[in-house]
């Protein structure tokens, strides 16, 4: 491929996935975070404590200033929300960014092939000294919670392109080229909000299989994925 076919190659996916396609409460839902955590992590936000207001700023800066979620932000909520649930405080997740986009020279690092490739290093080898969260810690993250997350992801001209929100073994995908953006079986198109629906009409699996011509296993999965989400 030439240059110049590499170069709009890689804008066209930069413009795909940076397409705003949610709503902040439909990131959340995606991310299985809760109500208003996509909001505050993508615009910062501020709160009173005693007769003054702190303000704090965003943990990752969203593609757009609208009310709108990209596709490379909702990769990068569920990237943050991972760490947030072993334990890692939004001031270390801060630094953890900071400093991945600095040694990694991007500015969205968790999106990055590059962190996938060169993050361990990053995060884990040099945990102690440029992350200030210890090395065992960084150990745990990786491992437990960066490391799996990475592998669900399809890559692109370096940068997040789809994610296998069940694992790649799964067929349920998350890709801006369909279904809007939210998650459909693959290879079928079909969304599994849409199965989720006629499950709760009171369809039997067999039903549904038969009117969308899916196998009972990825009706099954399509319930799985949304059935896991946050309320």
């Amino acid at each position: 491929m030439s240059k110049t076919k590499a170069t709009e190659s890689r804008k066209k996916v930069i413009d795909k996935i940076t397409l705003p396609l949610y709503s902040f409460a439909e990131a959340d839902h995606l991310a299985n975070s809760s109500r208003g955590t996509s909001k505050r992590w993508l615009s910062g936000y501020q709160y009173r404590r005693g007769d003054r207001t702190v303000h704090r700023p965003p943990i990752t800066r969203a593609d757009r200033a609208e009310d709108v979620v990209s596709f490379r932000d909702l990769v990068e909520i569920v990237a943050i929300g991972r760490l947030k649930g072993i334990g890692f405080s939004l001031a270390e997740i801060r630094l953890i960014v900071g400093n991945c986009q600095e040694l990694l020279k991007t500015k969205r690092p968790l999106t990055s092939l590059k962190f996938k490739t060169d993050g361990h290093e990053i995060f884990v080898e040099r945990g102690g000294e440029l992350l200030e969260v210890g090395r065992r810690r960084g150990m745990q993250a990786w491992k437990d919670v960066l490391k799996p997350f990475l592998a669900d992801l399809d890559y692109a001209h370096d940068l997040a392109r789809r994610w296998w929100p069940l694992g790649k073994e799964k067929p349920i995908v998350v890709d801006p080229d369909y279904g809007f953006g939210l998650p459909v079986i693959g290879n079928s198109g079909v969304r599994t909000e849409i199965v989720l629906e006629r499950f709760q009409a009171g369809d039997l699996d067999e039903q549904i299989a038969a009117d969308f011509n899916l196998s009972g296993v990825e009706v099954q999965r399509a319930l799985q994925f949304e059935l896991s989400r946050a309320a």
